[in-house]
């Protein structure tokens, strides 16, 4: 990785809300919407966010009917190796626990994982 690169991933990753988003989307794929409302941003700045993420490689966008579904998704061992360690250092702090508990372990707008190949047909 080149140096101006690693520059703009640890700067992707100097924004709280971006480490909320981070740390969301490491429990489970999550759509803007279900975002938007936990976090209380706006759609377009959270777009801004989710888009500042996919553009360092640290997520990925699928569409799945009319949702626009993101999930953790590093591009390569140095992406994962930053955001694992971002992770580390977030992972048990009060206010992102908070939020844990009321994103839950399953959306009520998309498939589980598992169920994607099948969803994605319908």
């Amino acid at each position: 990785m080149k140096l101006g690169r690693l520059v703009k991933k640890l700067k992707a990753l100097s924004d709280a809300n971006r480490l909320k988003i981070l740390y969301l989307l490491s429990l489970r794929p999550a759509c803007v919407c279900e975002l938007t409302a936990l976090l209380s941003l706006s759609q377009p700045t959270l777009t801004r966010h989710l888009q500042k993420l996919e553009d360092c490689g640290f997520i990925k966008a699928r569409r799945y009917k009319f949702y626009q579904i993101y999930s953790l998704a590093c591009e390569d061992e140095e992406t994962k190796a930053l955001a694992e360690l971002a992770l580390s250092l977030v992972r048990d702090m009060p206010e992102l626990n908070s939020l844990r508990e009321t994103f839950g372990e399953r959306s009520p707008y998309i498939p589980l994982e598992e169920d994607y190949g099948s969803a994605a047909r319908d």
